[in-house]
This record gives C-alpha cells, sequence and structure tokens, in this order.
C-alpha cells in the first residue's frame, strides 16, 4: 500500500507526452507539466526520507517542471508527438482561437509559441476538439461549433504560412470541411493518416479523405459522436459514447456498430490501449473505477460480446475525473480524481497459464515476456502439487511392490497407515484368524461385525473383568466377532497373557510411542505396565514423570478425591492418548464418548476401544456414525471400516476429488477390489486408466508396464491374427472367444477325428467351416491349414514333392510360432514355417512341383539371416 499526495490546484484532465515517456500534463485552471522519476520510497519511511514531488505509487513520483497560467477557458489539448522535440501544446479554446504553448523553453518550435491559429473577422464559436496528425506532424485538426455557412472542420499545416493572425494578415486552414455544422470530436486513422473521423450535429460520424474531400467515405447515424478514439493496432475500429452507451465501430462497414456496451452510468471517456491489443477503458461519471472491455471475443463471435472488468487506481472514496494510457509503457495508465490526486497505476493482464504434463509452469506476462517455473526449482515445492509426488513415488515403484513396501515408500501418515492394515488384514485372512467374505478379499470392521447387512452376527456376552494390578472390575463385551475386529485393529492378543501383551507394548515403546503404549495398557485393565511404560519415557520426555506419579494413585472409588481433580485437569494435558486414558479412568457412563470422540487417537485404537467397552447397540451406533463421517470428508481411513465392500468406491472418489491422488485411488481399487468388479466398473477403469495415461505422458513406460503386469491392471488383449479364407474371407480358425461360444454350438463344420498317441481326440480342419471350401496344405507335410492335432508331421525327403512321398511323424508339438503357416505372396506357395525354413537350407526353388520360384531370396530378412 501506498499514500499519495494531493495537488494544491485540482486538476481534471491527464494526458501522457507520447514522445517523452516520463512527462504528463494536467489542466483545468491552469497546464501543469510533470517528470516521473523513480523512487522506492515505502509507507513507512521517514519524512526526511521522502523525494520531493507528488508519490503516484509505491514506486514512482511526480515532480512539477512548469506551470502555465496564461490560458483562460481550455475547451481541449493536445501534444506535438514528432520525435525528438521539446514539449509542445496545441490549445483549443472557447472563443475557437487555438495557441501553442513551450513552457518558455528552449525549443525548435518557439517560432510557434504565442500565435493563434484561427480568422479574427468571423464571429468566435468554441474548439471543441484538437487533434495532431500521428504521421504528418505538421497538421493539426480542429472541430468547432456551428456559425452559418463556416466550416465546422478546420486542418492547419503549421510548417506553411500565413499562420500569425492579424487584420492585415488572417490565418487560412489547410483543409476545412462540415459548411454549417457542429463538430463534437475527431481523431486521425493512424495507418491511413490523409483519413480524419469526426462526428457532427450530434447525429452523424463521418470519414473524410482530405486529399479528396469530394470523395468522403463511409458515414452512419449514430447519437454516439463523443469522445472518438481509433485504435492502434486495428485501424478500422472506432469507439465513440453517448450518454451511457460506448458503441464500438468498423470503418469498413459503418452502416452498423459491431457491439454496443451499456453502462450502470453516464460515461466521461474512451480511450484504447495503445499498448494492448482490443482493449478499451472507460470510465463513467461518480465512479472510483476504471471499466476494462476486452473486445477480441466481439472482433471474432458470431454474437459480439465483451468481457468486461474493473481497477481501482484510486485510494479510498474519490471519484475519478480522467485517465491516460502511457504510449509505451505496457498497460500502465495514470489516473487523476476531482480533488486532484494522480495514481500511477499497471493493470495486471490476464495470464494465459499453461501446466505441461512434466510438471512445468509457463504463463504469459506481458506481450513480450514468457515466464517459467520448473518442478527443480525452489518455489514449486510450495504449490503443494500432487503430481511431483505421484511421479516420485512411480520412480520408486509405489504401488508395483507388496503393502508393506507400499507403507514405507510414501509419506502420508494415512496412506501409510491404510497399507499397513492392509498388510495385516491378509495375514489375518490368509491364516484363518479372521474369515472371509464371499465377494470381499479384504473384510472390514463392519463386514466382521456384521453391520453391512445391518445387525451383529452374534449377541455379545457381557463380562465383568479384574483390573490386573489393583481391585476393581470393569463392564466388557466378548463374542467372536468382536474378537476379529480386534484382530484387525492389531489388538489381536490374549489379554489374560502376559508375554503376549508385553510384545505389543514393546513394539510401541521401541517406535517412541510411550503415551499410546500406556493408553492400551490402560485399556486392557494393565495399571502397573502403563505406569512403567510412561517412567521408561520420561527419559525423552521428563514430564510423562508426573503423569505416571499421577496413575498411581488410581482408586476405583467414583467419590474419591483423585477421580474428582483429574476429571477437572485432564483436558489441560496437550496428548490425546493421556487425555482419553483419563477420560476413561474417570468415566462415570458406558457410553465413553470422551475417549471414543478424540479425534488425536488412531482409528484402529478407537474401533478396538468401542469392541471391548461398548455395548452391541452403542458399538453399531458409534460404527455406524464414525463411517458416515469419514466418507463424507473422503478420509482414506475408513478402509479400516469398509473394507473392500461396495463402500469404498464411493471413498476412494470422494478422496480423489478432495487431493487429486489419482495415483493410490488406483493402486488400491486394484489391489484390495475383485478384479472381475474392477474390470466392469466403469468409474475404477477410469481411475486406472487416467493414471496409466499420466505415466505414459511421462514416458514412464518401464513403470507403466510393471504396472499393468503386477497388478493386471490391463486385460489380454483380444486376439487379432487370424486365418481367413482365400474362398469366402472368413475366419477359419477355430472359435476360442467366450462371447463367440454359443454361436460355436450353432455353427455346423465338418471335422474328422484323428487319434493321437494318448488316445486323445484332437479335431482336424480339411475345409473352410463357413464354405466348406478345401484348405490349402503345407507344400512339405501336406498336412491340412487348419490342422489342430497335437502332432504335426513332418517328411524328410531331398527332392521336390510327388505323389508318393513318404513322411515320417517325429511327434513335435503346435506350441510356437515356428508352426504358423507362411507363404510366398509372389506365388502363393507355402506352409508351415519350420518346414519352409528347413527346405530353403538346401535349396533355392520352391518345393512344389514345376514352381520355379526363389521365395527365399525374395525375403529381406533373408539378407540378414545369411549374414
Amino acid at each position: 500500500m501506498y499514500k499519495t499526495s494531493k495537488v494544491e490546484i485540482p486538476k481534471l484532465e491527464v494526458q501522457w507526452s507520447p514522445v517523452h515517456k516520463s512527462k504528463f500534463i494536467t489542466w483545468g485552471p491552469d497546464i501543469r507539466m510533470y517528470e516521473v522519476v523513480n523512487t522506492t520510497v515505502s509507507e513507512g519511511s521517514k519524512s526526511s526520507d521522502t523525494p520531493k514531488g507528488l508519490l503516484l505509487s509505491s514506486n514512482t513520483a511526480a515532480n512539477l517542471l512548469a506551470t502555465s497560467t496564461n490560458h483562460r477557458y481550455v475547451k481541449c489539448i493536445d501534444i506535438y508527438p514528432k520525435p525528438d522535440s521539446e514539449t509542445m501544446l496545441a490549445i483549443g479554446h472557447a472563443n475557437g482561437k487555438v495557441t501553442f504553448c513551450t513552457f518558455g523553453l528552449a525549443t525548435v518550435n518557439n517560432t510557434l509559441a504565442g500565435l493563434e491559429l484561427g480568422p479574427i473577422s468571423r464571429c468566435s464559436r468554441q474548439c471543441n476538439a484538437i487533434s495532431w496528425n500521428p504521421v504528418n506532424y505538421n497538421l493539426l485538426a480542429c472541430g468547432l461549433d456551428k456559425y452559418r455557412s463556416d466550416q465546422c472542420i478546420q486542418i492547419w499545416d503549421v510548417e506553411k504560412s500565413p499562420l500569425i493572425n492579424t487584420e492585415l494578415s488572417p490565418g487560412k486552414p489547410f483543409f476545412e470541411f462540415g459548411t454549417g455544422d457542429t463538430a463534437h470530436s475527431l481523431a486521425w486513422f493512424n495507418s491511413s493518416p490523409h483519413v480524419l473521423a469526426f462526428s457532427c450535429n450530434g447525429k452523424t460520424i463521418r470519414c473524410i479523405d482530405i486529399r479528396d474531400a469530394s470523395k468522403s467515405t463511409n458515414i452512419t447515424q449514430t447519437r454516439a459522436v463523443y469522445g472518438i478514439d481509433i485504435a492502434v493496432y486495428n485501424n478500422n475500429h472506432i469507439v465513440s459514447y453517448c450518454d451511457n452507451s460506448i458503441v464500438l465501430w468498423d470503418s469498413r462497414h459503418l452502416e452498423k456498430p459491431v457491439v454496443t456496451l451499456t453502462q450502470s452510468k453516464s460515461v466521461l471517456k474512451v480511450q484504447w490501449c495503445p499498448t494492448r491489443q482490443n482493449l478499451l477503458g472507460s470510465l463513467q461519471k461518480d465512479t472510483m473505477a476504471i471499466s476494462l472491455h476486452d473486445m477480441q471475443q466481439s472482433l471474432e463471435e458470431a454474437e459480439p460480446s465483451a468481457l468486461e472488468r474493473t481497477v481501482h487506481p484510486g485510494q479510498g472514496n474519490i471519484h475519478l475525473t480522467s485517465f491516460s494510457w502511457h504510449p509505451t509503457h505496457e498497460n500502465r495508465l495514470l489516473a487523476i480524481s476531482q480533488t486532484g490526486v494522480l495514481n500511477d497505476y499497471c493493470v495486471f493482464e490476464r495470464m494465459t497459464l499453461n501446466w505441461s504434463t512434466t510438471s512445468n509452469i509457463a504463463w504469459t506476462y506481458g506481450q513480450h515476456n514468457l515466464k517459467f517455473i520448473s518442478d527443480k526449482d525452489l518455489v514449486y515445492s510450495s504449490f503443494e502439487d500432487v503430481s511431483t509426488i505421484i511421479k516420485m513415488r512411480a520412480f520408486s515403484q509405489y504401488g508395483i511392490k507388496d503393502f508393506a513396501e507400499n507403507a514405507k515408500l510414501v509419506d502420508d501418515p494415512i496412506i501409510k497407515n491404510v497399507w499397513s492394515w492392509l498388510d495385516l488384514n491378509r495375514k489375518v485372512t490368509r491364516a484363518g484368524i479372521v474369515p472371509m467374505t464371499p465377494g470381499v478379499p479384504f473384510p472390514g470392521i463392519k463386514t466382521v461385525l456384521g453391520l453391512d447387512s445391518g445387525t451383529f452376527l452374534a449377541k455379545s456376552e457381557l463380562k465383568h473383568v479384574q483390573w490386573i494390578d489393583i481391585q476393581g472390575t470393569v463392564k466388557t463385551y466378548k463374542s467372536s466377532a468382536r474378537e476379529y475386529a480386534l484382530f484387525l485393529c492389531d489388538w489381536g492378543f490374549d489379554r489374560n497373557n502376559t508375554s503376549h501383551i508385553s510384545i505389543v507394548l514393546k513394539k510401541l515403546e521401541n517406535e517412541n510411542s510411550y503415551t499410546r503404549a500406556a493408553a492400551i495398557a490402560i485399556f486392557n485393565l494393565r495399571m502397573r505396565d502403563a505406569i512403567e511404560i510412561l517412567n521408561k519415557g520420561a527419559n525423552q520426555q521428563p514430564h510423562l514423570n508426573m503423569i505416571a506419579m499421577a496413575l498411581s494413585g488410581y482408586s476405583t472409588d467414583k467419590y474419591s478425591m483423585w477421580r474428582e481433580m483429574c476429571s477437572i485437569t485432564k483436558e489441560k494435558l496437550n496428548d490425546p492418548y493421556l487425555r482419553a486414558a483419563f477420560a476413561f479412568l474417570t468415566s462415570e457412563s458406558e457410553s465413553h464418548d470422551a475417549v471414543l470422540n478424540e479425534d488425536g487417537i488412531r482409528l484402529e485404537d478407537r474401533i478396538a476401544f468401542a469392541s471391548i467397552f461398548l455395548s452391541d447397540t452403542n458399538l453399531s451406533e458409534y460404527i455406524n456414525r464414525i463411517t458416515n463421517k469419514l466418507l463424507n470428508q473422503g478420509n482414506l481411513t475408513a478402509i479400516f471400516l469398509t473394507g473392500s465392500s461396495p463402500d469404498l468406491v464411493p471413498l476412494l472418489q470422494r478422496y480423489l476429488d478432495s487431493t487429486g491422488d489419482i495415483q493410490t485411488v488406483s493402486i488400491l481399487a486394484l489391489k484390495i477390489m475383485p478384479s472381475e468388479i474392477v474390470h466392469e466398473h466403469p468409474v475404477m477403469m477410469n481411475w486406472i486408466n487416467s493414471y496409466r495415461e499420466i505415466l505414459n505422458q511421462w514416458r514412464m513406460w518401464n513403470i507403466r508396464a510393471k504396472f499393468d503386469i503386477s497388478l493386471k491392471a490391463v486385460k489380454p488383449p483380444p486376439q487379432n491374427v487370424f486365418l481367413s479364407c482365400n474362398y469366402c474371407g472368413k475366419i477359419i480358425c477355430p472359435i476360442t472367444d467366450e462371447k463367440d461360444k454359443d454361436t460355436e454350438k450353432e455353427t455346423k463344420v465338418p471335422r474328422t477325428k484323428d487319434q493321437n498317441e494318448n488316445g486323445s481326440n484332437n479335431f482336424k480342419f480339411t475345409s473352410c467351416p463357413n464354405c466348406q471350401s478345401p484348405l490349402p496344405r503345407c507344400a512339405l507335410c501336406l498336412a491340412h491349414l487348419g490342422t489342430a492335432s497335437a502332432k504335426v508331421p513332418t517328411r524328410k525327403t531331398s527332392g521336390k514333392q510327388t505323389s508318393n512321398s513318404s513322411y515320417v511323424i517325429t511327434g513335435q508339438t503346435i506350441n510356437s510360432f515356428s508352426y504358423w503357416f507362411s507363404w510366398c505372396p509372389t506365388c502363393n506357395h507355402g506352409g508351415h514355417s519350420n518346414h519352409i525354413s528347413d527346405w530353403f537350407k538346401n535349396h533355392l526353388e520352391c518345393p512344389v512341383a514345376d514352381c520355379v520360384c526363389r521365395c527365399y531370396s525374395l525375403d529381406s530378412t533373408s539378407r540378414y539371416c545369411s549374414v
């Protein structure tokens, strides 16, 4: 943020100099010229460090160069556009005179300073518009009010005489037009500097060629006759306004407007941006914002339209009166308010952002700059792009390896815990500890408890269990279904066997999970073990000594002071497992809500606790409630509850929607869902194909191939090589596709049975099963092309085929490409591939009698095989 300074005298209009890029003028009661300088002054700087002049923005200020108070009743101003010239203004007055102002500076244009353009003897009339020619710098166009038969358009040549207005030598314009009319606004065409667009009489816009005024060009009837401006990048586009309407015209078809933009308030000014194509700025009355109209769409679409937005260059609730685009600095403008506050503002362009499949980001920064961020740049890590995480996991063969290995390859604790749980689930189901459920390879908590069907598998048995180390009992529930749930939560140990539970607690101690181990010990009614674990953890966390001391004073008496004080202070504990442990010890109800609603505890620990201490009704309600909550959140931990049941699909979809992790979703679907369900489910196949496509785009061909092989993500491709009949063109091979078996049963194929050595019957095709035409034979073994025998006869011969050739059965099985049928495209003779290749090892000509074709020499592969 920055502060702006208030000009002493209000300035109502502002204009950048087209020649000096750091200068601008403001005018109202007087005319001032400023120069912009760069500054690094910030808002918190001391006043002694503040530079002189007006602060325009956070890094620019304006120094006043000159002031002119000699001009009264100024109606319009334009700055001389000739390069390498000093600042000179052409000023139009209310009496129709045009004067030149050079602020008293030494300049080559001093001859024009103080001169006036306009006839002296005629009646005074107001000068409404003035404009220098952007190419022919000597031409100046003036638009005047109506007076009898006088011309309203005057074009002066300032390099030719006479210019001095005296009674003896009156000034004379170079060109005049518009007898008895009133000119409201005018503008030169940039690419056609001899053509002038102007409006007159409040009802027409006209384009004239000053070389021949009799050939007046286009004209249109309209009320939008004010503020005519010609686009810099498209010389055919003209803009004007009237009241609250902005109208875009095409000079080639001036009969009707291209588009009309209706504004909420009266328009004060419109101006094309000189550094941006089709960007139009407009200012409305009593507004603090400048409207930007992107006319690109209106010039391309069938139905013209425009993209509109607003920018607020000013500070506070100050109404703007004018603005001016900088002639060369991209999207930069200067705005002035009715109180004289100036603001230098840069319009942020809409970016065209491109995000490549290789995680590189490129976007446009103006017209001449293109910015680029690679995934190797340090700033990229702040984007939290999931695609880079997916790529790193893919390189480490995440998903291709086993469950336990997948858990080691991810940093996300939730995903890591899911893979660890799937590994545990597979172990206990394969070992028969947890029964398998048909159609659910990985049963979840709801499955083993029977909640998928809405009811428990069996009623639980209520038991009062004694604490191991202290006096008192606790109400617990037991059933086979609950035991299965405890095994899935990794609490499947004998609670009466000290060695079993000690192994679990020791494992947690080695992981430095002292508070979790202590809480599990308490939930299993082992107070002494919990205290010892906390004392061990005090070496790393000294405050655990105090927690152990507090636990040592536990009493089962519901009215003891210990219970009262712990109930009050337990919420101040930072560790969720310690809060849950004290909540369990001080609980006065059987719902144990304080433990079960503790989100800091891992889900499997809360479910295991519920499986021990909640009644059937409360357990069912809790499991259903927590499942719905996690499913709605898209929390992947819900897999503990759903397993590979149908509820898994909506869970994975919600997780994908919130994280974009298509990799984990695809791998989980393939790993834990039945393959036949996956391939028939369009949503899951869409995930898998999307992930495969990502790997292809990254050119990770080997990873993609391993993904396909190890996970069987892709069905075996259908057969795409067939033998067809030369007569009817239909397939000759036996039908093996499951979908075609019914067709095979209905097709009557002439076959003969051939008994092999093992006594099994194999079918031999002797003709096309469709048109009954005879099939070709191998030129050497004379077996039919369609023979499906397990043994292929081979013949040992040294000469060409004859009618009494002898054959020797070698017992070779058809199981390789060697027994595919091949033929010569020249003579159309052929046979089994291995027979043909054996023949041409010793012969040059075709094995068919009377055929002299040298088949093998025609094959390009023969040249490589002979080397």
